[in-house]
């Protein structure tokens, strides 16, 4: 079916039809929708009001005799809802008492059954037409009344007849001038002029103004005390019905402070210019000398590239042009899309990555990617400022095997002293370590995760027995010095000088930290909570909820992920949650098998 071009404003328009009759609704929705821009359809009054109130659409077309709820009933409460809204009533009672209460309705529109499809759709035209012309008018009207505002409020005002006398001024014009109203009016249009250094400005005024009927300025007048202001002056000609000057309306803002300023500023301009192009230079050469830099375009393309970063990864920076950053990044499917979000909301994006040079070796990147906005507010292009840490990774990893072992004892010591522990530990270092890695950290970092998890609780080693493994919920008093198991275990761990034991200080400290910032011990926010702290939080939550307590049983998978959902961007991370969930299928196995 084709659409006949002179129902083709009804494109626009999102309609309501309601009809109880089975055989009628399928036929007029077939045909409805093939005209409207949206068709919301019900078989009552009652779905309909429903719908209604849901879409709110521009037009509701509806039957009278229907089960539940009728038509005018429905249109009544719709009504109160929204006077003003059309309504175009179909039925095949046609009688008097239908038509007076659909009139008591203010409903104007009334079809009878048969339906005739052409004449339906040209009602549906006309009510188009009516709804379109009053939403100019209304336009016109705010816009109208914007401008009178902005004119009445904001403006200098003067007019001029056409021997070039002043008959009107308003109260701005009179403050500004410190001329009364009556000093004003008849005076010459160039009366108060400072005419020093303008007088081809005014000549230029008054010839464009009679050829163009509008002339556009700046220009300096004095006050009745002598004193100089300088206002952006726009002229306009105001021409009857045969294209003659009547009158013109000059329209004026002061503009004298900022003149003031711009000629102070301009003194010293040249020599500012130039030290800000020294010390621009200078910033450049800084850049160049000590970061790794390159720019990528919103696909991930790099647009140019600096000679630390190309030499970084053994090309030369033509090479690198028009390359994808995101094809030299190891393990990176889904690099593009999430570094974009986090740029978008936060306006940076913070990574370790892994890169692959031109010789195939491996290279990792501590990396800051910065969004570069246009005029318009929207991403034009990224920065991406990195540093080379494959040494100190490399280094890194010699430190962590020797710590590694102090950390399992530990671990230990937490496992045995909780009698609800298990395997707990183990799940949530497992999982820990695969959330890191589909997040976007490296692989040492997601490793030092896993290794660092198993002592988030450390610290309850300091609480009582008969609170730690308590069977009932805990008192208000019990619950105060069971919060202090993370700062218990900070205080025993940050006091080793080890990268990995200060990893595992920081995840004991702020993995009960909650996103919205009502967390403890600090009541840290959003980002200011370690991600190592905020990976560990969510899967520690999900485990412990997976599992028997002894104050309580195991949840179902569904009633966690439905809690994990409800407290995105409240108590988690609502980035980490969207990879939870879109990663569970493969988390259910890790905790399956590990199960006690």
């Amino acid at each position: 079916m084709f659409k006949n071009t002179q129902f083709k404003n009804l494109s626009s328009m999102r309609v309501l039809y309601v009809e109880d009759d089975p055989e009628t609704r399928e036929e007029l929705q077939f045909m409805l929708a093939h005209y409207v821009a949206e068709l919301y359809t019900a078989k009552n009054g009652r779905e309909g009001l429903a719908l209604f109130q849901q879409h709110r659409p521009d037009i509701v077309v509806t039957d009278i005799q229907m089960p539940e709820v009728n038509g005018l009933s429905m249109a009544a409460d719709i009504k109160s809802i929204e006077p003003n809204q059309p309504i175009v009533i179909l039925s095949a009672y046609n009688d008097v008492e239908y038509l007076f209460r659909a009139l008591e309705l203010d409903i104007q529109h009334y079809i009878t059954k048969p339906i005739s499809v052409d004449r339906l759709l040209n009602k549906l035209c006309f009510i188009t037409e009516q709804l379109n012309l009053a939403r100019e008018i209304a336009e016109s009207q705010k816009l109208l009344e914007q401008y009178k505002l902005l004119v009445d409020e904001k403006a200098i005002v003067a007019k001029i007849n056409i021997k070039g006398r002043i008959v009107y001024v308003n109260k701005h014009f009179c403050d500004l001038s410190g001329y009364s109203e009556a000093e004003l009016l008849g005076q010459h249009y160039l009366f108060s002029f400072d005419s020093d250094g303008q007088q081809a400005a005014l000549d230029d005024l008054k010839n464009n103004v009679l050829e163009k009927k509008k002339w556009q300025g700046m220009l300096k007048k004095k006050t009745k005390a002598g004193s100089v202001y300088v206002v952006d002056v726009t002229v306009v000609a105001i021409v009857n019905s045969v294209n003659e000057i009547d009158e013109f309306v000059a329209l004026m803002v002061d503009m004298t402070e900022i003149y003031e300023k711009f000629e102070r500023l301009s003194i010293n301009l040249k020599q500012d210019l130039n030290h800000q192009k020294h010390y621009l230079q200078e910033y450049e050469r800084a850049l160049e000398i000590g970061t790794s830099l390159c720019v990528i375009d919103t696909d991930g393309n790099i647009v140019s590239a600096n000679k630390n970063f190309s030499t970084t990864l053994n090309y030369s920076p033509e090479e690198l042009v028009g390359q994808s950053l995101c094809n030299l990044i190891q393990d990176c499917n889904d690099f593009k899309d999430r570094v974009l979000k986090k740029v978008k909301n936060q306006g940076f994006s913070s990574r370790i990555i892994k890169i692959i040079g031109k010789d195939g070796q491996h290279h990792t990147l501590s990396t800051v990617i910065v969004g570069i906005h246009n005029e318009q507010g929207d991403i034009h292009s990224l920065i991406s400022l990195s540093q080379d840490i494959s040494d100190s990774i490399s280094l890194n990893e010699q430190i962590i095997e020797s710590q590694k072992e102090l950390i399992y004892v530990l671990g230990e010591v937490v496992d045995n002293r909780s009698q609800e522990a298990g395997l707990h530990i183990k799940r949530v270092a497992v999982i820990s370590e695969f959330l890191a890695l589909k997040y976007g950290l490296s692989e040492e970092h997601s490793a030092m995760i896993k290794i660092a998890s198993p002592l988030h609780d450390i610290g309850k080693v300091g609480i009582p027995d008969e609170i730690l493994n308590k069977p009932g919920k805990l008192s208000d008093a019990e619950f105060r010095i069971m919060k202090g198991h993370a700062n218990m275990g900070f205080q025993l761990l940050n006091r080793l000088d080890k990268p990995l034991i200060k990893m595992a200080a920081t995840i004991a400290h702020e993995h009960h930290e909650r996103y919205n910032g009502q967390g403890y011990p600090a009541g840290l926010v959003g980002d200011h909570i370690a991600i190592e702290a905020r990976i560990v939080s969510i899967v520690d939550v999900f485990d412990a909820l997976s599992s028997r307590r002894i104050y309580k049983e195991p949840w179902t998978d569904q009633d966690i992920l439905d809690y994990l959902n409800a407290n995105k961007a409240i108590e988690f991370d609502p980035e980490l949650v969207d990879l939870f969930m879109e990663n569970i299928d493969e988390i259910i196995q890790i905790r399956n098998r590990l199960r006690d």
